[in-house]
């Protein structure tokens, strides 16, 4: 089974789920520095889940704003990890409402409370078209936070804190019973002697910034283009009970609040990149390549490659018994022997010179100098006299001067090709 995990920011800390059928999740937590994650915090967490050994197929992570995702893209090129799908929160809430079969509802309102402020937005859920959202941090979790310690604090039953820490650790405490008032109706201190808050008091703190956030999701609701069908709450506030009620009461449509509301973006970035990934063609297996899928890349690059090389070797490396340069140029003489029987045929290798220009005499005989000589059989004395070209150069028949190559590569000189004897032409 194809595993996949999803990861959204929390208080304190990034939750994690992961799921192998879609249906069913485990989550899981990495605590942070800061109250709210950086994006440095989020790649070292999945830095440390793609590096076990159960690493998951796929891997969706939901930001809450864009500034937040271009860090996070950032900070995972510094991990050196990839094929990470950075999705928002909002659209991880819809790919998770899509998948719910129980889930019956078209145009939803989703109403997110979250630590540093409220979100609200309409939109499609089969389309996931967005018509309208609006973010505020006047109503915030932190806020209520700071409610509950306020309270705590005119009970003279807690010192002041005299530094950042006591101050932090007294919030998280605030919280502490913020969360418990949301299953509980009172709480109090671990000896029974001291009664804290409960959900009465609770209520009535939270009453009045709950109910101006459903008059601005109501005003939303109407400027869109097509009414929400249903309320769905979600975020770490959407456990507080006074929520739906007064949600219910002002936009007179069903309120959902699914299972363990803080994780369903983190849930819908795991079946965002799920869905994803499968959509990608599969790899070729290395039990398919055959012998034509072996050669077709030695055929398409190595050939070529082989042929070129070869050929570059020809060109700028000469012969092992040729030289290429304009001193080496073979230099023929023909010259008739007193006898008349036979000719003879030399072809001297001239020694190099230190000028470009040929001499029209004969240079001086080279003791070093190799010499060829091929024997041509005689004429025959019934047939016509032979014609034999003479040039007035001294016994020296000068080749011709060898053109330039193009594209500054090395000068070939194409060997020199005796001619045969050619008859004499009659004149009148």
């Amino acid at each position: 089974m194809v595993s996949s995990v999803g990861m959204s920011m929390g208080t304190s800390g990034i939750r994690a789920v992961r799921t192998l059928d879609g249906r069913s999740f485990t989550a899981e937590w990495f605590p942070s520095a800061g109250q709210v994650p950086d994006a440095e915090d989020v790649a070292h967490a999945i830095r440390a889940i793609v590096d076990r050994p159960d690493a998951p197929h796929s891997l969706g992570v939901a930001f809450p704003d864009p500034d937040y995702a271009a860090a996070l893209k950032s900070a995972l090129v510094e991990e050196y990890v990839s094929e990470v799908h950075v999705i928002s929160e909002i659209t991880g809430t819809i790919e998770q409402l899509r998948s719910d079969p129980d889930f019956r509802y078209r145009t939803v309102a989703i109403y997110d409370l979250g630590a540093t402020g409220l979100e609200m937005t309409v939109a499609d859920i089969d389309s996931g078209t967005v018509y309208a959202t609006t973010r505020s941090s006047d109503f915030s979790g932190n806020g209520i936070d700071g409610s509950v310690r306020d309270n705590l604090m005119t009970l003279d039953i807690l010192a002041v804190p005299r530094t950042d820490e006591e101050a932090l650790e007294l919030l998280d405490f605030s919280r502490e019973i913020k969360e418990a008032l949301s299953t509980h109706e009172a709480t109090q201190t671990t000896d029974g002697q001291f009664r804290l808050l409960d959900r009465r008091m609770f209520d009535l703190q939270i009453i009045r910034p709950t109910e101006r956030s459903a008059i601005a999701l109501r005003d939303l609701a109407e400027m869109s283009e097509i009414p929400p069908e249903v309320v769905v709450a979600i975020g770490g506030g959407a456990r507080i009970p006074l929520l739906s009620d007064v949600l219910g009461r002002y936009l007179r449509i069903p309120v959902v609040v699914p299972t363990d509301p803080e994780l369903i973006s983190a849930r819908g970035a795991a079946l965002y990149a799920t869905r994803v990934d499968g959509m990608r063609p599969p790899a070729p297996s290395t039990a398919r390549r055959n012998a034509k899928t072996l050669l077709t890349p030695l055929l398409r690059f190595g050939l070529p490659s082989i042929l070129a090389l070869g050929f570059l070797t020809w060109m700028l490396l000469p012969d092992a018994g040729t030289d290429r340069s304009d001193a080496g140029i073979p230099v023929s003489t023909v010259a008739d022997t007193a006898s008349g029987d036979e000719v003879e045929q030399t072809t001297i290798m001239t020694a190099p010179s230190s000028t470009a220009v040929r001499p029209t005499t004969p240079p001086p005989a080279d003791p070093t100098a190799i010499a060829f000589t091929t024997v041509v059989p005689a004429p025959d004395p019934q047939a016509p006299d032979a014609y034999i070209p003479r040039y007035n150069t001294g016994g020296n028949v000068a080749p011709p001067a060898p053109a330039p190559a193009p594209f500054q590569l090395p000068r070939i000189v194409l060997p020199q090709i005796q001619l045969p004897q050619l008859p004499r032409l009659p004149f009148p």
